[in-house]
C-alpha cells in the first residue's frame, strides 16, 4: 500500500499551487465552508474588538489580549480568503479553540487575575461562535487538504495511491 510521507503531506498543507480536483458540489461546499469560516473569524473579532472598546482593555493583562485577539481573528478571515490552504485552516482553527480555553479558564479558576462571570456580555455567544468557527475550520481544512474528490472520481487522491488503479 502507498501511503504519502510526512513530506508530501505537509506539501499538501502549504501548497502554493491551486488544484482543481474539487468538482462541482465538492468544490461549492469547499467554498461555502472557507466563507463560512471567514464570516465567523470576523465575527469573533468583532466581539472581542467591541468588549475590548467596552470597558476590557481597563483589565491589566487579558485587555491587551482581547485586542490583539480581535485583530488576530480579522487577519486569519483575510488569510483564509487570501491564501486558501489548509495550513491558513488550522491556524485559524487552533486560534479559535486557544480563545475558548482562554474563555473557559477564566470563567472557572481565572486567567491572569481576571475571573469572568457566566453571566457577562457575549460568553454565551463567543462559546458557541469560537466552537462553530474552530468545528467549521477542521472541516474546510480536511476536506481542502483531501482535494474533496467526489465518488467515482479517478484524479483524487485515493484513485492515485490505490494498488488497485488503472494504469
Amino acid at each position: 500500500m502507498n501511503t504519502p510521507t510526512t513530506t508530501e503531506s505537509v506539501r499538501r498543507l502549504v501548497s502554493i499551487h491551486r488544484r482543481e480536483k474539487a468538482r462541482g458540489a465538492a468544490r461549492v461546499i469547499s467554498l461555502l465552508l472557507r466563507l463560512a469560516s471567514a464570516a465567523l473569524l470576523a465575527w469573533v473579532g468583532y466581539i472581542h474588538f467591541h468588549l475590548w472598546q467596552e470597558g476590557y482593555r481597563q483589565i491589566p493583562v487579558d485587555g491587551p489580549f482581547f485586542l490583539i485577539g480581535a485583530v488576530a481573528a480579522v487577519v486569519f478571515a483575510a488569510a483564509l480568503l487570501a491564501w486558501p490552504r489548509p495550513l491558513a485552516g488550522l491556524l485559524a482553527a487552533g486560534f479559535t479553540a486557544s480563545a475558548i480555553a482562554a474563555l473557559v479558564i477564566s470563567l472557572t479558576v481565572g486567567l491572569f487575575g481576571f475571573h469572568e462571570s457566566a453571566h457577562a456580555s457575549f460568553v454565551v455567544q463567543s462559546l458557541v461562535l469560537e466552537a462553530a468557527a474552530t468545528v467549521v475550520l477542521l472541516v474546510w481544512a480536511v476536506v481542502t487538504a483531501a482535494g474533496a474528490p467526489l465518488a467515482g472520481e479517478r484524479d483524487g487522491y485515493l484513485a492515485r495511491t490505490a494498488p488497485w488503479r488503472c494504469r
